[in-house]
């Protein structure tokens, strides 16, 4: 028996450092090919170290683990238990070799959002990286035979005893104080810095434990006031348990003062903009920005230049916008049949006559966008599969394939439309998606020629400068959408309805590809008010977020055209703030991927995976600690996350007596 014990050891100990060695490897091709795009500095010696020792704790955690499952089948039958061993150990080094690569793709890691993905998102997001390729099934089994001669080479090599329990008191020195050393997101200048340290393999393993087992059940919902601790007050009075989202509506009107108001009801034109960061696209953008079109039209309109997106993906965009919906588990529209009745914009536009139209290059399928727009009553939807003849898509990547149709045709489609009728009531909501990974657009060069000649004029660090450099792929799809926006406004404005049109132009998220500097700044998006009937421009660098757009434009509609005020709503926003300098007097959750409700934004203070920040001036963060106020911001998420489970699990928004 001893003896047994003794040889599963010696064999343990070879095949989890040959693993060991392993994860070592895929780390140093991660340091290799991936740090130097996304680090400014260099490799810095103190990253390469956690990043190191994080490699070491998670592998440690995970040998504690098979080994006691592999002693115990020793026990039982060696040559099996020998096998399981081996083969666990190459699966998991293949596992984490794929996640890696995702990172390597993406700037981002995998987490519990893979889960929030249906099989024809999923199938359509790997075809567009390239798709199923025999090549790549080769490579994996090149890698996995590279995997079974490292771990037998370790077992050639024979360990005494001695060197064996120095490495099981190893273990057990890491598992003891390991997690006082693990990473932490407040413990780096910058998220991308943050995302580099962990172990990928770890941070999927966690982000999966959480989905599957941490899910909040529904609780009672009992009102909440929320103070602002600005000197203003916003707060929501709840109104009906069987409905915990309901509220009194009381959003003031902000924009009466901007327009001159005309006794025919204006038209709307949405365009809601695939990656449209504020890091590369306004005044004072970190990178310089590459919109000169929409950066001299936000010069002519109401411009909020610290306005936040939802989410981190396209797929709370149009709840967020039209609707200032909760999210539900993964994002309103994933309800999909399932959505509870809602009111929108949508809706109440439809009310008083509007035709409303969605206009979209892609699969509108894609984060169940149609079955949200059709349970709105939308009245035409323009995707893929009815766009017609005479319009191109976007440059297809090797495998011929090819997201949908670029943003010039998009426009081109919608004014074809929109120009076919004499409409006196419309809105038009647009969905751009050129500034999306592969990055390929039309005439490309000319493009990457404007990339240029805007790099040559930037007067940035030089360790900034190289960074920019590195996207010149990315930043001159950019541009290509910045011309989009060009041709689009200089036929729209021949139009008569032209001047009496409100434009509304928004990103539906940061762009991922380019590594982020906080969890804000995924975030972070310009949002332009451009119409005709404004008075005058204006510039606000108070905070806003997609949810205050809908309860705003309400809120003109009822003040200024007399249409029907609405008493009670479900809105998440409280409607958009006009001060001109910075502050921020709302609360709202951000989902950064689907099923990952973790961010909560309150007043200055950002709580983020359950670290508090404190909100600077330019959306920086910096970690604080402040047991009173991390408790109270807990509480209020607390809060909205039973509203938000009791919601899913009755399916009761809003009473059918309140809708439109």
């Amino acid at each position: 028996m001893k003896n047994k014990l003794i040889d599963a050891t010696k064999y343990f100990t070879s095949s989890s450092l040959a693993t060991l060695f392993i994860f070592f490897l895929i780390r140093c091709y991660e340091i290799l090919f991936v740090w130097k795009n996304i680090l400014k500095h260099g490799i810095q010696l103190n990253l390469l170290s956690v990043s190191f020792f994080s490699e070491i704790n998670f592998f440690f955690e995970i040998a504690v683990i098979l080994g006691i499952v592999f002693i115990i089948l020793n026990l039982i039958h060696q040559k099996t238990s020998k096998i399981v061993l081996n083969v666990v150990f190459a699966l998991v080094s293949a596992i984490y070799l794929l996640l890696d690569l995702y990172f390597t793709k993406t700037s981002i890691p995998l987490g519990s959002d893979l889960y929030g993905y249906s099989a024809f998102e999923i199938n359509q997001t790997v075809t567009s990286a390239g798709g199923f390729n025999p090549l790549y099934l080769v490579l994996l089994l090149l890698f996995l035979g590279i995997v079974s001669g490292i771990i037998f080479l370790f077992h050639k090599t024979r360990f005494n005893i001695t060197f064996i329990k120095f490495y099981f008191i190893l273990i057990l020195v890491s598992l003891i104080f390991g997690d006082r050393l693990n990473p932490q997101p407040q413990n780096f200048s910058n998220t991308s810095e943050y995302y580099l340290a962990i172990n990928k393999l770890n941070f999927f393993a966690e982000k999966t434990y959480k989905y599957f087992f941490e899910k909040e059940d529904a609780l009672p919902i009992s009102n909440y006031y929320i103070d602002s601790g600005e000197g203003e007050e916003v707060f929501f009075k709840y109104t009906d348990n069987n409905y915990p989202f309901l509220h009194e509506e009381n959003t003031k009107d902000v924009l009466a003062n901007f327009f001159n108001v005309g006794d025919k009801k204006p038209n709307f034109i949405f365009i809601i903009t695939e990656s449209l960061g504020r890091g590369y696209s306004g005044d004072n953008a970190y990178m310089g920005s590459f919109t000169p079109f929409l950066d001299s039209l936000a010069r002519h309109s109401l411009y909020w230049e610290n306005c936040l997106s939802t989410s981190g993906r396209t797929f709370a965009a149009l709840p967020s916008i039209l609707g200032s919906l909760p999210f539900g588990e993964k994002g309103y529209s994933e309800m999909a049949e399932n959505q509870p009745a809602s009111f929108s914009l949508i809706k109440y536009l439809k009310s008083y006559g509007y035709k409303v139209r969605f206009y979209y290059g892609g699969h509108a399928h894609f984060d169940m966008m149609d079955t949200f727009l059709k349970k709105q009553n939308v009245d035409l939807i323009v995707d893929e599969s009815n766009f017609g003849s005479g319009y191109n898509k976007m440059p297809a990547k090797g495998n011929g394939f090819s997201w949908g149709y670029g943003d010039k045709d998009l426009f081109k489609r919608g004014l074809s439309v929109i120009n076919s009728d004499n409409l006196e009531n419309q809105l038009n909501i647009f969905l751009t998606l050129s500034m999306h990974d592969p990055f390929l657009v039309d005439n490309q060069d000319s493009y990457r020629k404007q990339f240029d000649e805007k790099y040559s004029n930037l007067h940035l660090s030089p360790d900034i400068m190289t960074s920019i450099k590195s996207y010149r792929d990315i930043l001159s799809t950019v541009l290509y959408t910045d011309d989009a926006f060009r041709y689009f406004f200089n036929e729209y404005k021949k139009r008569d309805d032209f001047k009496n049109t409100i434009f509304i132009i928004t990103g539906d998220h940061r762009m991922p590809e380019i590594p982020i500097t906080t969890q804000v700044d995924r975030f972070h998006v310009p949002l332009i008010i451009y119409s005709p009937l404004l008075k005058h421009p204006a510039k606000f660098s108070s905070v806003v977020s997609h949810f205050d757009i809908t309860p705003t434009l309400l809120s003109l509609l009822a003040n200024q055209y007399k249409t029907e005020k609405i008493s009670l709503s479900t809105f998440i926003g409280s409607g958009l703030d006009t001060t001109r300098q910075f502050r921020n007097i709302h609360k709202y959750p951000l989902m950064r991927n689907k099923n990952e409700l973790i961010d909560y934004l309150y007043g200055e203070y950002f709580y983020s995976e359950n670290i508090l920040y404190k909100i600077l001036n330019d959306l920086r963060i910096v970690p604080l600690e402040n047991k009173t106020i991390e408790n109270k911001i807990e509480n209020e998420f607390a809060d909205y996350r039973r509203r938000n489970s009791s919601m899913l699990l009755t399916r009761r928004l809003i009473p059918d007596s309140l809708l439109k």
